[in-house]
């Protein structure tokens, strides 16, 4: 299992407990095969420990066919707390800044629901239904206020002047309140993201990610 620490676990002895059970850092690599996976620690004031990790170890990853990022905070987010607009820019001037590096997903949670963006060909998943009880996503209309009622958006959603939470909402693909679990297909000329609903064992949708 490769996790990526929140901050429950950071929080309780500064991520210890987790460190001593999984025998991992807050912040580590993992190459399989063709695939690199960074896992990076993402909150709040670390979050510049996370990004500087990425960088010094970047050239790691060149090799791979496939790179995957996971954090537990969301540069994108239609959930209960929004985006982080601060966040949001160091990860896309990261992945801008490393062209070599052949990044297809950005895997995340915090928020406790499921949300798929896609900016520039890459993809960005939360699937945060994991932690607990579901929180409704946004309905953009009802944003500003704050009002949380919304079971499903679907498309690119209006960027609220003023309000950071919404960065990054023209990427937005699906949100859905629902338990879910995001499966990934390699083919030879493409990756397919299907989302599968639990509670029903059907798959809401697929995205296709195609690569040189």
């Amino acid at each position: 299992m490769l996790f990526a620490t929140g901050n429950h676990d950071y929080g309780y002895q500064q991520g210890q407990f987790v460190k001593h059970v999984t025998q991992r850092p807050m912040n580590y690599f993992q190459k399989i095969n063709n695939l690199f996976f960074f896992s990076v620690y993402i909150q709040h004031r670390l979050e510049n420990d996370a990004f500087e990790f990425l960088s010094q170890n970047s050239f790691k990853a060149v090799s791979a066919e496939h790179v995957f990022i996971s954090v537990h905070f969301p540069p994108y987010a239609t959930g209960k707390y929004g985006a982080n607009k601060t966040l949001s820019l160091k990860m896309e001037n990261f992945i801008d800044s490393h062209p070599q590096l052949k990044i297809r997903a950005v895997f995340s949670g915090h928020n406790h629901n499921f949300a798929a963006f896609r900016r520039n060909n890459l993809m960005y998943f939360i699937n945060g239904v994991g932690g607990g009880s579901l929180h409704p996503v946004y309905d953009q209309s009802e944003m500003g206020g704050r009002v949380w009622k919304t079971e499903s958006l679907h498309g690119p959603q209006e960027v609220i002047v003023g309000d950071d939470a919404s960065y990054g909402y023209q990427y937005h693909l699906d949100s859905w309140l629902k338990y879910t679990r995001t499966e990934v297909e390699f083919q030879s000329d493409k990756i397919v993201y299907s989302v599968r609903d639990l509670d029903a064992d059907s798959i809401l949708t697929t995205y296709e990610q195609q690569f040189n």
